[in-house]
């Protein structure tokens, strides 16, 4: 996929409770892919065998969220121990969201500097739905994504 087959600059969906942070960053994918979505539908469409509002996210690999997209008829894929590699490199082509194992906390991911030709700067243009939770805001750089533990990431591969 393309840069124009989705809509990267989507306004941001900023989470309506503290622990529903990657059905925000689910909900703002869904939208700038074009698929009319509220983040309460999202929260009520993972249910409660993948979210919860005492623990939010479920499964830390994103293996749950690709899991009811394909009920809802879009195919995604999760990989539950992303490098920053894999984050410049996929950021852009699709939607995607990314979730921090010590951040606690899920984003959308915009586009990176590698999508748009701005090597060898490395950062990645975030859809944060709580700007500045620990001390991020709506970018990411390479020392951040390290400090804030292992990564998983869940993409769309058609929507």
């Amino acid at each position: 996929m393309a840069l124009t087959d989705w809509d990267y600059r989507w306004p941001v969906e900023l989470q309506d409770v503290p622990w529903d942070c990657a059905a925000a960053s689910l909900t703002w994918c869904l939208n700038a892919a074009g698929h009319s979505w509220t983040e309460a539908e999202v929260v009520t469409g993972l249910g409660p065998t993948r979210i919860s509002p005492a623990l939010g996210l479920l499964d830390a690999s994103g293996a749950g969220i690709v899991d009811w997209l394909g009920t809802i008829g879009i195919t995604a894929e999760n990989n539950p121990a992303c490098t920053w590699a894999d984050i410049l490199g996929g950021a852009g082509h699709q939607p995607m969201l990314m979730g921090g194992r010590d951040w606690c906390h899920w984003t959308g991911v915009r586009l990176s500097s590698w999508t748009v030709g701005l090597q060898p700067a490395e950062t990645v243009i975030l859809a944060n739905p709580a700007p500045g939770w620990m001390g991020v805001d709506q970018w990411m750089d390479a020392y951040q994504f390290e400090d804030l533990g292992t990564f998983s990431a869940v993409w769309f591969t058609s929507f």
